[in-house]
Protein backbone atom coordinates (compact mmCIF):
# COMPACT_ATOMS: atom_id res chain seq x y z
CA UNK A 1 0.00 0.00 0.00
CA UNK A 2 1.09 3.56 -0.68
CA UNK A 3 0.62 7.29 -0.16
CA UNK A 4 1.77 10.08 -2.49
CA UNK A 5 3.40 13.41 -1.68
CA UNK A 6 3.40 16.26 -4.17
CA UNK A 7 5.71 19.19 -3.57
CA UNK A 8 7.92 21.67 -5.43
CA UNK A 9 10.27 18.82 -6.37
CA UNK A 10 7.56 16.70 -8.00
CA UNK A 11 5.47 13.65 -7.21
CA UNK A 12 6.81 11.05 -4.76
CA UNK A 13 5.29 7.63 -4.03
CA UNK A 14 5.91 6.17 -0.57
CA UNK A 15 5.26 2.63 0.59
CA UNK A 16 3.45 2.14 3.92
CA UNK A 17 2.45 -0.88 5.96
CA UNK A 18 -0.30 0.90 7.86
CA UNK A 19 -2.40 4.01 7.55
CA UNK A 20 -0.82 7.29 8.63
CA UNK A 21 -1.92 8.84 11.91
CA UNK A 22 -3.46 12.31 12.01
CA UNK A 23 -0.22 13.67 13.44
CA UNK A 24 1.80 12.11 10.60
CA UNK A 25 -0.58 13.60 8.01
CA UNK A 26 -0.29 17.04 9.64
CA UNK A 27 3.51 16.80 9.64
CA UNK A 28 3.57 15.80 5.97
CA UNK A 29 1.54 18.80 4.76
CA UNK A 30 3.06 21.39 7.09
CA UNK A 31 6.39 23.01 7.77
CA UNK A 32 8.49 21.16 10.31
CA UNK A 33 8.07 22.56 13.85
CA UNK A 34 4.97 24.58 12.86
CA UNK A 35 1.40 23.50 13.52
CA UNK A 36 -0.56 22.33 10.48
CA UNK A 37 -4.22 21.56 10.10
CA UNK A 38 -5.20 19.27 7.30
CA UNK A 39 -7.96 20.05 4.87
CA UNK A 40 -9.29 17.98 2.01
CA UNK A 41 -8.47 20.03 -1.05
CA UNK A 42 -10.38 17.88 -3.51
CA UNK A 43 -12.39 14.70 -3.87
CA UNK A 44 -12.68 15.21 -7.64
CA UNK A 45 -9.12 15.65 -8.85
CA UNK A 46 -8.82 12.18 -10.32
CA UNK A 47 -10.96 9.91 -12.46
CA UNK A 48 -11.06 7.55 -9.44
CA UNK A 49 -13.28 9.46 -7.00
CA UNK A 50 -11.93 7.47 -4.04
CA UNK A 51 -8.63 9.40 -4.29
CA UNK A 52 -8.33 12.62 -2.24
CA UNK A 53 -5.83 15.47 -2.10
CA UNK A 54 -5.03 16.79 1.40
CA UNK A 55 -3.17 20.01 2.18
CA UNK A 56 -2.46 22.47 5.00
CA UNK A 57 -5.64 24.55 5.32
CA UNK A 58 -3.56 27.74 5.77
CA UNK A 59 -1.28 27.26 2.74
CA UNK A 60 -2.01 30.72 1.30
CA UNK A 61 -1.44 32.56 4.57
CA UNK A 62 1.87 30.72 5.05
CA UNK A 63 3.10 31.80 1.62
CA UNK A 64 3.80 28.37 0.14
CA UNK A 65 4.64 28.21 -3.57
CA UNK A 66 2.13 26.68 -6.02
CA UNK A 67 2.48 22.90 -6.22
CA UNK A 68 -0.35 21.46 -8.30
CA UNK A 69 -3.85 22.04 -9.61
CA UNK A 70 -6.94 20.01 -8.72
CA UNK A 71 -9.31 18.53 -11.28
CA UNK A 72 -11.61 21.52 -10.66
CA UNK A 73 -8.79 23.95 -11.49
CA UNK A 74 -8.00 25.02 -7.92
CA UNK A 75 -4.31 25.78 -7.41
CA UNK A 76 -2.87 24.20 -4.26
CA UNK A 77 0.28 25.50 -2.60
CA UNK A 78 2.74 23.62 -0.40
CA UNK A 79 3.14 19.91 0.13
CA UNK A 80 0.09 17.85 -0.82
CA UNK A 81 -0.71 14.39 0.54
CA UNK A 82 -2.71 12.08 -1.71
CA UNK A 83 -4.62 9.20 -0.11
CA UNK A 84 -7.53 6.95 -0.82
CA UNK A 85 -10.79 6.75 1.05
CA UNK A 86 -11.84 3.82 3.18
CA UNK A 87 -15.61 3.93 2.71
CA UNK A 88 -16.21 1.04 5.13
CA UNK A 89 -14.66 3.03 7.98
CA UNK A 90 -15.57 6.48 6.59
CA UNK A 91 -11.94 7.55 6.81
CA UNK A 92 -8.81 7.97 4.74
CA UNK A 93 -6.92 4.91 3.53
CA UNK A 94 -3.76 3.96 1.70
CA UNK A 95 -3.56 3.71 -2.07
CA UNK A 96 -3.21 0.66 -4.29
CA UNK A 97 -0.45 0.39 -6.90
CA UNK A 98 -3.06 0.94 -9.64
CA UNK A 99 -4.18 4.17 -7.96
CA UNK A 100 -0.58 5.45 -7.78
CA UNK A 101 -0.22 4.86 -11.53
CA UNK A 102 -3.43 6.82 -12.14
CA UNK A 103 -2.14 9.65 -9.92
CA UNK A 104 1.12 9.81 -11.91
CA UNK A 105 -0.85 10.10 -15.17
CA UNK A 106 -3.45 12.62 -13.99
CA UNK A 107 -1.60 14.99 -11.64
CA UNK A 108 -1.05 18.52 -12.94
CA UNK A 109 2.19 19.81 -11.39
CA UNK A 110 3.56 23.33 -11.09
CA UNK A 111 7.29 23.50 -11.52
CA UNK A 112 8.95 26.89 -11.09
CA UNK A 113 5.50 28.51 -11.33
CA UNK A 114 4.70 26.79 -14.63
CA UNK A 115 1.89 24.26 -14.99
CA UNK A 116 2.94 20.97 -16.60
CA UNK A 117 0.51 18.39 -17.85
Amino acid sequence: MFYVLINEKGLHIHSANEMLTLEQMQNLVGIEAEPAYIEVASYRSYSDSSIVMICDDEFLRKGYEPTCRTGEGIVIHGQVLVLGTDKANEDFGLLTLQQTELIKRETRLYQQNQLTI
